[in-house]
């Protein structure tokens, strides 16, 4: 029996989900120890290849991993194999499948290309499943197998129970095994999952649910040999194709005790070999100073993630999110720098009882508490959750609309024919206390915050907001209003754009984007980056390139605004304001089409004033950071700085689309341009044309 397993990515516009296959390496892995007589399984995740493969060969039984990101792909790819290879057997499993038995009679009446889907965890469902059609039993035996659920016959079939393997020691590691090699080339991010399980019930998490609260680990020793494998795997590569990041998916990473040897592998390898350098993890609700210890342990690489989703108790109260301590998670962030760290923190927009004001409330406690970034998203609607259900929906009376998943879209041959595909999501854009107008509101001020709050763009002015007993949140408001200043008209372009094509994104019916999706025409407007983009991070990536001098004038002006009363010597106000955001405004300018250096005169020692900026107090003397004669800095990329950014430009491109996928995996202040003592040049070198001065209007404040 030839067994092919399929994690389906798009990849036309840029590889939509960039992660290494190892959930079906699992699967595969585990069958293949069951059944040791059965041909090795082939593993896929570039559609290009399982078409070559379809051309030449077709398997006895397909599965399919499907998410939210590839779901409608894996479906098409079922379709058109039943259409050609009726005889063919299509699985099909994956979190997002509805819990109540009519909806899933339901989903499978309306995907006959489905033979069989496999609920929750699919190592042992799958394993007992090709065991039993190799046996070729009757239907009556493959109806009792636990997860499993099809329709035969016009009848629908459906599990007497759902198992969970309670040993993960069951399951041999697809990487130790090679068999996961062939996706190890550079192109993909590696990733572990070291446990399984969440003891959080969250009504909107897949696994908010009570089959997934016991939480199973991995042996240390088994992580450790995957982190040592997968580091010597990406070291081996060209310096040109080398990731420097690593993905741990666990749902809840440093709150338990395993989780600290995790991390002394990691470092251990970091020490041997320089890798990782990033690692992207979803950090523990609590037990944070288990968390603390564990980011210190790998030298700061790893970033500490406070998902509050919302501050507010009776929103918590609504999606059961009582057991979380939301105090805790903010003390985390303030301890966070301490071990030489960062935290981001997690916000989601239109969650039941949500409104304007809790929801600024919310950003206001975390863009005033020690956050270096936020990220902020809007209530999508997954198939499988408790907010899923109809009666949710009902209770809250939640209005929802639809919108294409960004860059998982495409046109693929598949066996002789080209068929157009996208994914669509269900998003709340309002329900019983939140109106669309506000809505589009909260989404104004979540573009305010990514722009001038995330990343570090404006940090010293944010750490200096913050000495002189100044509320962040009271500047990004200043913000926020002054973009309505006649002088601020670009800026305000710039998220009027936004707000208009956030309405835009947004349908009314799902049959009729779906149709809008399968013309070939329409989604090639989605490849070009016409369509369907992550819009934050579209419109972040538009204000560090296009518009960077627009939003390098209203934080100007802006800052001037808000200090002006703060700052004992306040004639040289405006040129130190105007020096330290153009000092700003110079490491970011250009890196992501990857221009080495940039020149600047200054009149103000900024890097001086960066340097001791943690030492002030309660007031600044300008006077102190003055240079004598006017200075020309040079900003420089290193060489590492160089290599990682032409990484992500072969990557994903330096269109604004590929640049908004850059800012969604990298901390860019890590890309800042820096300077040094021999960088500063004479003024009478500098050639003024070099650069272009930006002002700001003092006498109007």
């Amino acid at each position: 029996m030839k067994i092919w397993i399929c994690d389906l990515t798009y990849t036309q516009q840029s590889i939509a989900s960039d992660t290494v296959p190892a959930a079906i390496g699992m699967i595969a892995e585990y069958l293949e120890k069951k059944i040791p007589k059965i041909p090795k399984t082939r593993l896929f995740k570039f559609p290009e290849d399982l078409s070559e493969a379809l051309k030449k060969d077709q398997p006895d039984v397909i599965g399919f991993s499907s998410y939210m990101w590839n779901t409608s792909l894996s479906d098409m790819y079922m379709k058109r194999i039943k259409e050609v290879f009726p005889k063919v057997i299509t699985v099909a499993g994956g979190p997002n499948f509805p819990s109540e038995e009519k909806e899933q009679f339901e989903y499978l009446n309306r995907s006959p290309w489905i033979d069989y889907y496999i609920v929750k965890e699919g190592e042992h469902a799958f394993y007992r499943l090709i065991s039993e059609l190799m046996n070729r039993s009757s239907i009556e035996v493959i109806s009792d197998l636990a997860n499993l659920v099809f329709i035969y016959k016009d009848k629908f079939y459906r599990h007497k129970k759902i198992e969970r393997i309670m040993d993960l020691t069951e399951i041999p590691s697809p990487y130790l095994s090679g068999k996961l090699d062939s996706f190890m080339d550079g192109k993909l991010l590696p990733i572990i999952q070291t446990n399984r399980g969440c003891p959080f019930t969250c009504t909107f998490c897949t696994e908010g649910q009570g089959y997934w609260s016991k939480v199973k680990t991995k042996p240390s020793k088994v992580i450790a040999g995957e982190i040592s494998y997968i580091s010597k795997k990406m070291n081996s590569l060209e310096t040109s194709k080398k990731r420097t990041d690593f993905y741990i998916a666990d749902s809840n990473f440093g709150m338990y005790k395993e989780d600290l040897n995790t991390c002394k592998a990691l470092a251990e390898e970091q020490k041997k070999t320089g890798y990782p350098k990033y690692i992207s993890v979803t950090t523990g609700k609590n037990k944070q100073d288990r968390i603390l210890e564990a980011a210190k342990i790998v030298n700061g690489a790893m970033k500490i993630t406070g998902s509050v989703q919302s501050l507010d108790p009776e929103i918590l109260e609504n999606v059961s999110r009582k057991n979380i301590s939301s105090s805790q998670i903010v003390d985390m962030a303030l301890q966070s720098s301490e071990i030489g760290t960062h935290a981001f923190s997690e916000v989601i927009l239109g969650l039941p009882g949500d409104t304007t004001q809790k929801h600024f409330s919310t950003l206001k406690t975390l863009v005033d508490s020690a956050f270096t970034s936020i990220a902020m998203y809007q209530l999508m609607i997954l198939p499988g959750t408790e907010l899923g259900s109809k009666s949710s929906k009902e209770k809250y009376k939640m209005k929802t609309k639809f919108r294409v998943v960004p860059r998982s879209y495409g046109t693929y041959e598949v066996l002789g024919k080209k068929i157009s595909v996208a994914e669509i999501e269900e998003v709340c854009i309002a329900n019983s206390t939140l109106k669309f107008e506000d809505y589009l509101t909260c989404r104004k001020m979540n573009l305010v915050i990514q722009i001038f709050f995330n990343d570090g763009v404006f940090e010293e002015i944010l750490i200096l907001l913050r000495k002189l007993g100044i509320s962040v949140w009271d500047w990004l408001s200043k913000i926020y209003e002054n973009s309505s200043k006649s002088q601020f008209k670009k800026f305000n372009e710039l998220l009027n754009d936004f707000l208009n094509d956030s309405e835009k994104e947004l349908w009314t019916s799902y049959d009729n984007l779906r149709e809008f999706t399968q013309n070939s025409d329409n989604i090639n407007k989605f490849i070009k980056g016409e369509l369907g983009s992550n819009l934050i991070f579209k419109y972040k990536s538009r204000s560090y390139t296009l518009d960077l001098e627009n939003i390098s004038d209203i934080a100007i002006f802006t800052t001037k605004q808000i200090l002006v009363e703060r700052l004992e010597n306040k004639s040289d106000l405006s040129e130190f304001v105007e020096d330290l955001i153009n000092y700003k405004k110079c490491q970011v300018q250009g890196i992501f089409e990857g221009s080495p250096s940039v020149k600047r005169k200054f009149k103000f020692d900024i890097p001086k004033f960066i340097s001791t900026i943690n030492f002030i107090t309660d007031s600044i003397n300008l006077e102190e950071f003055k240079y004598k004669s006017d200075m020309v800095l040079n900003f420089k990329l290193n060489k590492f700085q160089i290599e990682q950014m032409n990484f992500y430009k072969n990557l994903f491109g330096i269109t604004l689309e590929g640049i908004s996928r850059t800012l969604s995996r990298v901390y860019v202040k890590k890309f800042f341009r820096s300077t040094s003592d021999q960088y500063i040049i004479k003024s009478k070198d500098f050639i003024e044309n070099n650069s272009r001065r930006l002002t700001g209007d003092l006498d109007s404040i």
